[in-house]
């Protein structure tokens, strides 16, 4: 199988890079397994050619060689399926009171509460590739948010603008 030219970690960590930001304002959120879902959308159509290619090639495969790679993501709390994607994440209480909400190691976050539950955020993000976005977060009640953002990134080598929609639920209290 053929790895793809940008990398799909690189988005999955950008993904977390905007979908949960520092906690330096308190969150109300609750504890335990969150499902984090996205889609992205290219500026050039770059990303939805190369996302359609790592699907076919991942359609190409035996079915038990299929069925051996989605189960490996799946270990991992990692949905693919082309620009719209998800991840599960654990985030204990002790992480929410600290802040230590996920986010891409290289990565600077700026939250700011416009009230009514409601946040933006900018990010500016030293990994490779790098990348530097702004968006909107609105936590609908304790189990739920959603938001957008807008960030410019790297796709083939090329400097690309990107929009993404996301969204998070949370699944359960056990994280198991």
């Amino acid at each position: 199988m053929k790895a793809l030219p940008f990398g799909l970690p690189a988005l999955l960590a950008l993904f977390f890079s905007c979908a949960l930001p520092a906690a330096s304002v308190q969150l109300e959120m609750d504890p335990g397994l969150w499902e984090h879902s996205f889609s992205m959308q290219s500026e050039s159509g770059e990303l939805e050619r190369a996302m359609a290619e790592a699907q076919r090639q991942l359609d190409s495969l035996p079915a038990a060689q299929r069925r051996m790679m989605e189960s490996m993501l799946e270990q991992q709390g990692i949905r693919f399926g082309g620009t719209s994607s998800s991840i599960r994440v654990c985030l204990t209480q002790q992480d929410i009171e600290q802040g230590s909400l996920p986010q891409q190691d290289g990565c600077e976050q700026t939250l700011t509460p416009k009230g009514d539950n409601r946040f933006e955020f900018s990010f500016q993000c030293q990994t490779n590739p790098p990348s530097q976005g702004q968006g909107e977060m609105v936590l609908e009640n304790r189990r739920a948010y959603r938001g957008h953002a807008e960030f410019s990134t790297e796709v083939n080598g090329r400097a690309e603008r990107m929009t993404m929609q996301q969204q998070g639920k949370w699944l359960s209290a056990d994280c198991d």
